[in-house]
């Protein structure tokens, strides 16, 4: 027998017997009705027995569901029967006379043209005719066996407040299918036909237990499989659409001081041409604006190699002793020239020994440098310190801007992530120096002190090798220029 989990009572399908449970107060058209529009929309026949609801109600609710009452009944296809129409033998209750009843049902729908039989009943019917509670569920168990091999579809309306709390029980044991309000459920209740008319030995009930448990184990296998085909699937569209906007943003930010360097050169070009070659002030501010876009441009696509390179652990050090106090005041020097709107405090009162890669600490400390100055007034200072620990050197970067919100705080660090105030760059800066520090056996962390602005520490072992893996501590042909050299600042 199929077994497709929970669903709505909608979605019943042939071969499916259900009850439906409800409590004095609860509609159980509100699921029924759309039940019976369904198999009439597929061509079925729907019979619907009346127990102890008003017909009048029973015509709005399909009416409500979309049901055209007055034809579906002329042409047949919706059949209201106020009870069974069926005869009993000695004046009693026959479940197998009952069964027959129903195949012939069947039988005639396909005569008539129709796809099957589709029942709704209201279990009340049997309190109507004083049918006992044994022969009604003797009468339900014995009809699972149409199911399998007839066109036939049902759904049996159980109301706990006209049956016994017994024979609500056994309606559970006798349906594959339990409907609760519009949900459906896969009925590990359910027992079958031969267990509950003739009764069971207690191994093969045993058996029947344990088949229940395969039953259940073999369902949330299915569900943890499709759960995590969804995830994956959720995962491959996130890949794509984070791929379709990182391709988008480099295009966009790659673009920017091209066009710039375009804009310049093309106007320098002209004033050549109108013989302004004297405006030597004018061509020099323009091939001055051209070589920092140029430089701009070069650092955007070296930041895109990089973490390249990091995703595929390609990066190398080439590891040194180094006197990181000296580092940090050639960089700060070449940084205030550069930049002489953010006054630069360095606190660094000592040498700092270190094995080091110096090109890429000073990567990390410009990066740093850069990130200070985005985030901090004009005018406001940024101060740069080294501070001895028990068991290595922070390097500190502090600035005194409007900070980073703490929600933010594990989040800056990760490839292309961009503040919502920040759009500019590709968020990658605070990421390749991250895990520059990490190759070095350190780590990159980041705090709010209490009186505002941004504090970053880079903390570094004294003596420890970098974490590099063995024979990459080569030279790396694209290195960030060292700090006496031309600086990379736009």
């Amino acid at each position: 027998m199929d077994h497709s989990g929970l669903g709505c009572v909608r979605e019943l399908r042939r071969g499916q017997h259900a009850c439906l449970i409800y409590d004095h107060g609860e509609d159980p058209h509100t699921a029924v009705a759309p039940f019976a529009a369904a198999g009439l929309e597929a061509g079925e026949r729907c019979v619907y027995v009346v127990g102890e609801h008003d017909p009048a109600r029973i015509e709005r609710s399909l009416t409500a569901a979309g049901v055209d009452f007055a034809r579906q009944l002329q042409r047949g296809a919706l059949v209201l029967l106020s009870r069974w129409e069926v005869s009993f033998p000695n004046g009693e209750f026959d479940p197998t006379a009952m069964i027959g009843f129903v195949r012939q049902a069947i039988t005639q729908a396909l005569a008539d043209g129709f796809t099957g039989l589709r029942v709704v009943a209201e279990m009340t019917w049997a309190l109507q005719m004083g049918v006992g509670a044994n022969k009604l569920i003797h009468y339900e168990a014995l009809g699972n066996h149409l199911y399998p091999d007839e066109p036939l579809v049902a759904v049996c309306m159980y109301d706990r407040s006209r049956f016994p709390v017994a024979v609500c029980h056994d309606a559970l044991r006798v349906h594959p299918w339990v409907a609760v309000g519009e949900v459906t459920y896969d009925n590990l209740y359910y027992e079958p036909p031969a267990t509950v008319i003739d009764g069971a030995a207690a191994d093969t009930r045993v058996q029947w237990m344990l088949e229940q448990l395969q039953r259940v184990r073999e369902a949330e296998v299915q569900r943890r499989e499709l759960y995590s085909a969804r995830l994956a699937r959720e995962e491959a569209e996130a890949s794509a659409q984070a791929k379709d906007a990182l391709l988008s943003m480099l295009a966009h930010e790659l673009r920017t001081p091209l066009t710039s360097m375009l804009m310049y050169t093309q106007a320098s070009l002209r004033k050549l041409e109108a013989a302004q070659a004297a405006d030597l002030p004018s061509l020099r501010r323009s091939l001055e604006v051209v070589a920092r876009q140029a430089t701009k441009q070069a650092r955007l696509i070296d930041q895109v190699l990089d973490a390249a390179r990091l995703a595929s652990e390609q990066l190398p050090l080439t590891l040194e002793h180094c006197d990181l106090a000296a580092l940090v005041r050639e960089v700060v020097e070449l940084t205030q020239a550069a930049a002489p709107e953010h006054p630069l405090v360095v606190q660094v009162s000592s040498q700092a020994e270190m094995m080091a890669d110096p090109l890429r600490i000073e990567q990390v400390l410009v990066n740093l440098l850069d990130n200070a100055r985005k985030y901090t007034p004009p005018g406001t200072s940024i101060e740069v310190g080294i501070l001895p620990e028990s068991e290595g050197i922070a390097l500190v970067v502090r600035d005194h801007g409007a900070g980073i919100p703490t929600e933010d705080h594990g989040r800056i660090f990760e490839r292309f992530h961009r503040l919502r105030s920040d759009q500019k760059g590709v968020g990658l800066g605070l990421h390749i120096s991250r895990e520059i520090v990490r190759m070095h056996g350190g780590d990159l962390l980041v705090e709010t002190p209490p009186d505002g602005g941004t504090r970053f520490i880079a903390r570094f072992p004294r003596h420890e090798a970098a974490s590099q893996k063995p024979g990459r501590q080569e030279k790396d042909p694209r290195s960030t220029p060292r700090a006496s050299e031309e600086h990379p600042h736009p």
